[in-house]
């Protein structure tokens, strides 16, 4: 009997080995499928956050240019403030070697654009003949800074011209 016993024992002993190892073995397949599949999700929300950020840089290096673009423009096309004196100096000049009289000159002063620019208003009343007036309104247009007619009037004949000139210039600090 004793040897049944063993024997019974055995078999209950290898029949409760073969159940955990079957519960271990199922445990690990449930648990390597699943693993899997949050592994694959993983890998396409990482190439889909990889694709975001590689727009994001593009769109960062634009904005880069954006910047990089207005600063040459400033530095390039706006007149300083510290030069609007050489430019008055210089505009009156380009006046009076056209043989033109200045009556009324006038500045006015005004802020612009985020306190980094001035506005200023230029009005002139000159007189002159008509080709004096052609080749100023020329040299004029000629300066490589940003400088706008806003009104020119001209009246009288082609040797006795009265001109009515009102320019916008804008001043970077």
């Amino acid at each position: 009997m004793k040897k049944e016993v063993i024997i019974s024992n055995s078999i209950l002993m290898f029949f409760a080995i073969s159940l955990v190892l079957l519960l271990v073995s199922f445990v690990y397949s449930s648990v390597k499928t699943t693993s899997l599949e949050d592994l694959t999700e993983e890998k396409q929300l990482h190439e889909i956050s990889e694709k975001k950020f590689a727009t994001l840089k593009n769109n960062m290096k634009d904005w880069d240019n954006v910047e990089k673009e207005y600063l040459e423009f400033k530095d390039g096309m706006v007149l300083k403030f510290e030069d609007f004196s050489n430019f008055r100096k210089n505009l009156e000049l380009l006046i009076s070697r056209n043989l033109i009289t200045k009556k009324n000159f006038r500045i006015e002063y005004k802020k612009a654009l985020k306190n980094e620019y001035i506005k200023v208003n230029i009005s002139m009343k000159l007189t002159g003949n008509y080709e004096s007036f052609k080749k100023l309104i020329n040299e004029i247009g000629k300066i490589d800074k940003i400088v706008y007619f806003r009104s020119v009037k001209m009246t009288g004949s082609e040797s006795d011209v009265r001109g009515d000139f009102k320019m916008e210039v804008y001043l970077v600090r």
